[in-house]
């Protein structure tokens, strides 16, 4: 820095013309003239001459090195403003730096001691009380739950009392209606006399109305029956349906019992609840014996298997198909006793169709009369 200061200014283009000026005034001043227009002396005009020689040759010689100056005074001083300029910008990149560094490091500072401990404070704070609220919200609505639970409860018994009532009712009214000697008679003889207690005769008085609920209710009970029988394929509810056929005290639902019961006997003729890949358990139903297929049980084993009803109706419907090729005189009997007493439908269908092909006779699906008709001509 300090050589940078200690060269003199350059001069500016003005002051170098001011210079020059200045010196011809001087090469002037140098040679005055003399006074009253006079010639001066020859001595003089010697002088004179060699005095403006003089000075025509310094003019010359300034001028002549004046361009030389202009151009060293323009160019010393760009080269000393460009390593200025250079040297304040590395000191103000310098300076920023170092400055940016402090405030980054000001900042940094800042975060971790007062703004980061806060934020973990109210982060470990904020999941306490959600967890705490979550766990009071769940143990109120248990709490709703459970009591509405038990609202519930309370409602259905009621209802299903209600109904049981209703249909105990309905079943003694039908009941009545259908044979009145089951009315209750008169806990006392009716009396004319004063202060006797008499009960009135209890007679059943049902309006139209109520006769055609009655009736429906009936014949939804028989849907049931029937829907029950499709679904589950036991014989049960068909037996049902069955003696509401033969009961001469339901004349009014004949039509209904024999529609439900075609249904019924029809769904189970077309439906396959089997599985066609079925075969027996041979090494869990037989496992004293050494068998691996079920080819290789003898006939006497597939009868006894077929009256065991805790067997499962898969096994006794399979064992109707293994039958087919049994030289056994007992067994279209035992096929006969199936179609009449097994539980499932679906078993007696089997039994009834080996029995057909065994017998090469067809009956109607589930024609009990005509099947025991053809047995007994059979024992003849």
């Amino acid at each position: 820095m300090s050589d940078l200061f200690s060269h003199s200014t350059p001069t500016a283009p003005d002051e170098d013309n001011d210079e020059e000026e200045e010196a011809l005034l001087f090469a002037r001043c140098s040679h005055p003239q003399s006074e009253g227009g006079e010639h001066p002396p020859a001595g003089l005009v010697g002088k004179k001459e060699a005095a403006e020689r003089t000075k025509s040759e310094t003019t010359g010689t300034l001028k002549d090195e004046l361009p030389l100056l202009r151009d060293a005074a323009a160019h010393v001083p760009n080269l000393r403003r460009s390593h200025l300029t250079y040297r304040h910008l590395v000191i103000s990149l310098s300076t920023s730096l170092v400055i940016g560094l402090l405030v980054l490091y000001a900042g940094r500072w800042f975060y971790e001691h007062e703004i980061a401990p806060k934020l973990q404070t109210t982060a470990s704070s904020a999941p306490d009380q959600t967890a705490s609220a979550v766990k009071e919200a769940l143990a109120k609505a248990d709490e709703q739950i459970a009591a509405l639970q038990k609202q519930v409860d309370v409602m259905r018994r009621e209802q299903l009392l209600l109904q049981q009532n209703t249909r105990e009712s309905l079943e003694s009214i039908s009941t009545v209606l259908n044979n009145p000697k089951l009315a209750p008679a008169p806990a006392a003889a009716a009396s004319d006399q004063q202060g006797v207690a008499r009960m009135a005769e209890m007679r059943p008085d049902i309006s139209p109305t109520q006769q055609e609920f009655i009736q429906l209710k009936e014949r939804n009970r028989l849907t049931a029956y029937a829907d029950e029988a499709i679904a589950t394929g036991m014989r049960k509810p068909l037996e049902v349906i069955v003696e509401y056929l033969r009961d001469p005290d339901s004349k009014h639902l004949h039509e209904a019992a024999q529609a439900e019961y075609l249904r019924a006997v029809r769904s189970i003729q077309l439906l396959q609840r089997e599985d066609p890949g079925y075969r027996l358990p041979v090494t869990e139903l037989f496992k004293d014996q050494n068998i691996r297929d079920e080819a290789d049980v003898k006939p006497e084993a597939l009868l006894k298997l077929l009256g065991d009803y805790k067997q499962t109706w898969e096994v006794r419907l399979r064992v109707c198909f293994l039958l087919l090729g049994s030289n056994l005189p007992e067994t279209n009997g035992q096929l006969t006793k199936a179609i009449k007493e097994d539980p499932s439908l679906d078993v007696a269908k089997h039994a009834q169709l080996a029995l057909e092909q065994r017998i090469k006779k067809r009956f109607r699906i589930f024609d009990i009369p005509a099947i025991e008709e053809w047995s007994k001509s059979q024992k003849k």
